[in-house]
């Protein structure tokens, strides 16, 4: 009775459909074959036994959903059901399926993966139609002949099963864009495999390969390969040919050590790298651009590269079972991590430096015999362990402002008497005078830190009080309650403020009024720069190409024009030289060589070889393939300078600003308009909202108080696109510049019908340049959503032709 209220069918779609899952039915009811325009059948996830001969009344099916039931066979007057596409009956009991199948020449998809086949019907792949066949974890030893036939087969997965080859007729599938064979018994692949140059994801981990099978290394449109639980011991130098590799799993492997020729592949976003009992991973690690995504778990690693803090866009990272006695450091340096796993190691304290990780949302850190922090902050998750070490940090940080204070009022004959009160042998004063020699106030400094580390909590201000009482420094006592503060010492500053103007920590007397120089900063001596050539010049510096005459290398130096301190101009390119600094962690982003003080104040950074993005596209006509990589690696530097701690806003982003080194790698510049989001808004002569006019954001013009987002930036890059694309100066035709503010304002932006038409690529950018340009803020996308769109759009091959047809048309440009 139950059944017969049931068995009304629905139109969906515009399809006739009857939906019986999930009611525990035993049978179908009868009153089911006397619906003769049905066209879906769905009886999924009952108890079913069988199938009634009966179902072919039913003509006009084309779908039938008769998985995870209890079937052992299938009627063979299934056959019959001319218009069938989709037969899903997987997850069942069937041993076998009956003869005649192949007589549904209309058979797209086959789904009989999960049951207890031994074999298959001889004739089935004479279903010329199949798209996509799976018969996974079944008990076959062989497929039968004719795979060769499906010539619209797309996916094939055999996966779990007792296979020792693959059929040589799977190598003349022309559109197959999937193959999984993991989980069999297979020793190779058959020769051919490299012309499947259609095959997208590859998946022969778990078998018995020793190597990895001739020819794949020659399927250039792989993203995925997965080789992984086999006893391999190397992989092939010919690996790096696979320039468009997003996924590899190497799981499992038996190497030696870390495969050096993975290292090559720029492309990877997720790396499954472990139970291969790796003891180091190599600084190359940190090219990984695009990698999101990093499993090393179960090895022997006791420590990470310091170049891993390159990985700006690794979300989750895998640690767990290794041999890590310390919390690597390096972690703490990932503004995108989000999930942490680095159970089962021997790590006793996590560093309250990793609460500047504020996107971690998952921290795992149990089976570790740690003490800090506390087990009980531990027992309640990662929000509670995240603001335990926050607030540790800030008063950790007080307490190193006050060794910062100590450490320049410590005389030379008393730093030794301190040391020794602290607990330090002769040993350990000695190895932290050859650390550094000439340096009291840093001596004092390094003691004071490592008692901290050594006394851990017992490491207290009232306590260092008391030692110095007994020695009678009475006058160094003053020191440990709040005064004026002195300059930083080396090791425990934040980067903001590391080269900067008004400090308070600015010591009395300095020679050079409102500048703090952080040690960590080489002074260039100015009279060493050979000047060769101005580059440019701004309102209040300029830029010049010098030759470092020790370095023997050529370098760029911005030098304000004046030697008299004026405010804010100076501050600015303080301000500038504190982000350079960061970009020595990414590949895109221009960096700090060193400062001059004397008798020009100026930044020192590397000279780019290749100018300017924008002199490049007004001299050459780029090939489209380097122009997407330009405008990928703007993208990956955005992603990192937005994801700094705080922000840094760059409200200048153009093509002017942007470098190209010897490669023609970018390299983005000019931070001298550049914000800390803390900060306020920026001002400058040539827009009202900061940053150029063409290049400014509706918003910027609409409200003159409103400070610099993320997506300032944005809506630059989306101009910048317009720029690339078109190799034109967006509103080149406007004569007063005033007038810009007021189209934009009301939504005009660069000319559309410049956009070539006639390309996908182009097309696929300006629909990204039209997101970017949106008229609400909100509708903007980020930066790494981005550089997610644009990292496809070329390969190695193309950029290498397209560098020869750039250095070939800038040769003849120069001899003009």
């Amino acid at each position: 009775m139950a059944a017969r209220r049931d068995v009304q069918p629905q139109t969906v779609n515009g399809h006739l459909e009857l939906d019986l899952s999930n009611q525990g039915l035993t049978s179908i009811p009868e009153e089911v074959f006397d619906i003769a325009d049905l066209e879906i059948l769905d009886v999924s996830n009952n108890k079913l036994t069988s199938i009634p001969g009966a179902i072919c009344r039913l003509q006009k099916l084309f779908r039938l959903d008769a998985y995870g039931n209890k079937l052992t066979s299938l009627p063979q007057e299934i056959g019959s059901l001319q218009k069938l596409k989709d037969l899903y009956v997987q997850n069942n009991n069937l041993r076998e399926l009956p003869d005649g199948l192949e007589a549904l020449q209309k058979l797209e998809w086959l789904f009989v993966r999960d049951n207890k086949l031994t074999k298959l019907p001889t004739k089935l792949f004479s279903c010329l139609n199949l798209v996509t066949f799976d018969s996974s974890n079944n008990k076959l030893a062989t497929l039968p002949p004719g795979v060769e036939k499906l010539q619209k087969l797309r996916e094939l997965r055999i996966h779990g099963n007792q296979l020792t080859e693959v059929l040589p007729g799977v190598c003349a599938l022309s559109n197959i864009g999937l193959l999984d064979a993991s989980n069999n018994k297979l020793f190779t692949l058959p020769p051919g495999v490299e012309n499947l140059n259609t095959l997208r994801e590859l998946y022969i981990n778990c078998n018995q390969l020793s190597e990895v099978p001739a020819g794949v290394c020659s399927m250039s449109n792989l993203d995925v390969l997965a080789v992984g639980q086999n006893p391999i011991r190397r992989l092939p130098s010919d690996v790096r040919r696979l320039t468009r590799l997003k996924i590899l799993s190497v799981r499992g492997c038996q190497f030696e050590e870390f495969p050096r020729h993975v290292l090559q592949l720029e492309t990877l976003e997720k790396l499954y790298a472990g139970g291969c009992e790796f003891k180091i991973v190599p600084d190359e690690m940190g090219n990984f651009q695009h990698l999101w995504f990093l499993a090393l778990e179960h090895n022997l690693l006791r420590t990470l590269p310091s170049t891993m803090s390159h990985l700006h866009n690794l979300r989750e990272v895998r640690l767990g079972y290794n041999k890590f006695d310390t919390f690597p450091e390096v972690l703490c340096e990932l503004p995108a991590m989000e999930i942490l796993d680095i159970r089962n190691n021997n790590i006793t304290s996590i560093p309250t430096a990793i609460h500047r990780a504020d996107k971690l949302k998952d921290l795992h850190v149990s089976d570790n015999p740690l003490t800090y922090p506390p087990q009980d902050v531990c027992l309640q998750g990662t929000g509670a362990i995240m603001v335990f070490l926050k607030q540790e940090a800030e008063k950790e940080s007080e307490l190193f402002k006050i060794f910062n204070r100590l450490s320049v009022k410590v005389k030379r004959d008393q730093w030794k008497p301190i040391a020794r009160s602290l607990g330090f042998n002769k040993a350990e004063i000695k190895a932290i005078k050859e650390s550094t020699p000439d340096d009291v106030p840093d001596q004092v400094y390094q003691t004071l830190v490592r008692w901290r580390e050594k006394a851990g909590e017992a490491a207290t201000i009232p306590a260092l009080e008391q030692h110095l009482r007994d020695l009678g420094f009475h006058q160094l006592v003053g020191q440990l309650v709040s005064t004026p503060r002195t300059p930083r010492r080396k090791g425990h500053e934040p980067v903001v403020g590391a080269v900067g103007g008004q400090e308070e920590d600015e010591p009395p007397n300095s020679r050079y009024p409102s500048v703090t120089v952080d040690r960590r900063f080489p002074i260039v001596d100015f009279e060493r720069l050979e000047k060769q050539s101005i580059l440019g010049r701004g309102g209040f510096a300029y830029v010049m190409k010098a030759r470092h005459l020790d370095w023997r290398q050529d370098v760029a130096v911005k030098c304000l024009l004046t030697r008299e301190f004026e405010g804010s101009e100076q501050e600015q390119v303080y301000s500038e030289a504190r982000k350079l600094n960061l970009g020595s962690r990414s590949d895109h982003v221009i960096s700090l060589l060193g400062v001059c003080l004397d008798p020009n104040i100026a930044i020192v950074m590397p000279y780019m070889e290749n100018g300017s993005l924008a002199g490049l596209l007004q001299d050459v006509d780029v090939p489209w393939a380097l122009r997407w990589r330009m405008a990928h690696e703007i993208s990956l530097g955005m992603t990192f300078l937005h994801c700094q701690n705080p922000q840094i806003i760059h409200c200048d982003l153009k093509a002017e600003n942007v470098l190209l080194d010897g490669d023609f790698h970018v390299k983005i510049s000019d931070f001298g308009l550049s914000k800390w989001k803390a900060k306020s808004r920026v001002v400058t002569k040539t827009s009202p909202g900061g940053g150029t006019i063409t290049h400014a954001p509706p918003e910027y013009f609409a409200d003159i108080n409103l400070a610099p987002t993320t997506k300032f930036d944005v809506y630059s890059f989306g101009v910048m696109l317009s720029a690339i694309v078109t190799r034109e100066q967006p509103y080149a035709l406007v004569v007063n510049s005033a007038l810009i503010s007021v189209a934009v304002t009301t939504g005009q932006r660069p000319d559309l019908r410049l956009i070539p038409t006639d390309r996908e690529d182009v097309t696929s950018v300006s629909e990204l340049m039209q997101k970017c340009w949106s008229q609400n803020p909100e509708d903007r996308p980020e930066f790494n959503d981005c550089a997610k769109q644009l990292q496809n759009m070329f390969n190695l091959e193309e950029i290498r032709q397209a560098i020869i047809t750039v250095d070939k048309l800038k040769a003849t440009v120069n001899t003009k």
